[in-house]
């Protein structure tokens, strides 16, 4: 005998609908909370019986997988657009909402979202970090560099990338100044770009 779980899941609270032939729809109001969701599993799991979760794509979908797959025997996380279009209705609440996904997954027709490993989904969200910090370290070089021409400084004192070692030692030396004038306070704003520069560039290299 399959049992077909739909969670309608929001922040605060968690609807759960339970569809099984022959047996009256059933309905349960969890907290949006990982431990209540695996004791209402263990209470439905009954001897021969097997069930069958389906929650929407999120955020937190990918965990919410790997915290609940040992407690059913398979999860289908879905894609609710496509789903609006498969079961219309202008009838819009948690309870219809978690009873369509359980009425779905039960005929086999919840569009399917493919929920990557653990592991490849860690890869991604590094490597999309990654990204982030490569961007930063472009901006504020630029924002440097900008800073600089608009104080007279057109070209860097050594030939060749702005970046390089003896530039940057030549950067760090305008902004050791002692007593900074209102008309210079520009040299105060180079020193803060240079430490952020610095240490975006650390958190690159450790990435």
């Amino acid at each position: 005998m399959n049992k077909y779980i739909g969670f309608d899941i929001d922040s605060n609270k968690t609807i759960a609908c339970v569809v099984q032939k022959g047996q009256k729809d059933k309905y349960n109001t969890l907290k949006t909370d990982i431990e209540q969701m695996r004791e209402f599993l263990r209470e439905q799991r009954r001897p021969g019986e097997k069930l069958h979760l389906t929650f929407e794509i999120s955020g937190e979908a990918g965990y919410r997988d790997d915290q609940l797959i040992d407690f059913v025997d398979d999860i289908t996380v879905s894609n609710p657009t496509k789903m609006t279009w498969i079961y219309r209705t202008a009838k819009k609440n948690d309870r219809i909402d978690a009873r369509k996904q359980a009425v779905l997954l039960s005929i086999g027709e919840v569009p399917k979202v493919h929920i990557p490993s653990r592991e490849i989904r860690q890869w991604r969200v590094t490597i999309q970090h990654r990204r982030k910090i490569v961007n930063r370290i472009t901006g504020v070089k630029n924002r440097i560099r900008a800073l600089l021409k608009a104080n007279g400084f057109t070209k860097p004192a050594v030939r060749g990338s702005w970046w390089k070692l003896s530039n940057r030692a030549w950067m760090r030396q305008l902004t050791e100044v002692i007593g900074i004038t209102s008309e210079q306070l520009w040299r105060m704003s180079l020193s803060n770009m240079l430490e952020e520069l610095e240490l975006l560039e650390s958190q690159l290299k450790s990435v």
